[in-house]
């Protein structure tokens, strides 16, 4: 069976041996790769991290240098910096959006119709329930007797609780 060239032999125009350290990772059918990491680090760096890891850790590191490249071949500014503060942003993004959610979901559990006139609707980046909840010790106070129940298992008073669906079938939605 024929060896055939590496990416990394062919860009440098030399013959491509068996024990070839780049041919693994950058084979003949992925040169456009291969030019996008020579493009970013050079054929001497990306041989140096390879023998400078251990032969476990290699596809690893091989695959965060492809990785990186083609972020900045998609964006030659940022690279994958802007990817990373994308999903940064996306994460916080969601995580406070689950907070609120939560954050109503036990006003609405504390019951009664304080829960309906401290109700907010969920759209707008920049609403924080939690902060106008504290804003009303009270209910802010109820609401944290109510977390720690349900954190514990311990769920009590739910006869004497109105149910959001109770108050719309009342008139006050």
């Amino acid at each position: 069976m024929k060896h055939q060239t590496c990416a990394a032999c062919r860009f440098q125009r030399k013959k491509c041996t068996q024990d070839c350290l780049m041919a693994p990772y950058f084979p003949a059918t992925r040169f456009q790769q291969f030019l996008n990491a020579h493009k970013l680090f050079g054929v001497g760096k990306i041989t140096k991290t390879l023998n400078s890891v251990s032969p476990q850790q290699r596809s690893s590191a091989m695959y965060s240098v492809k990785a990186e490249a083609e972020y900045r071949a998609r964006d030659p500014v940022g690279g994958c910096y802007n990817e990373i503060k994308s999903l940064l942003w996306k994460i916080r993004t969601t995580e406070d959006e689950l907070r609120r959610v939560h954050s109503q979901l036990y006003m609405f559990r504390a019951g009664g119709e304080n829960a309906m006139a401290e109700a907010q609707p969920l759209d707008g980046y920049e609403y924080n329930v939690v902060q106008e909840l504290e804003n009303d010790s009270q209910l802010h106070h109820q609401l944290q007797q109510n977390i720690v129940q349900e954190q514990s298992g311990v769920v009590e008073n739910h006869q004497e609780q109105r149910n959001v669906f109770d108050l719309r079938s009342d008139g006050m939605l």
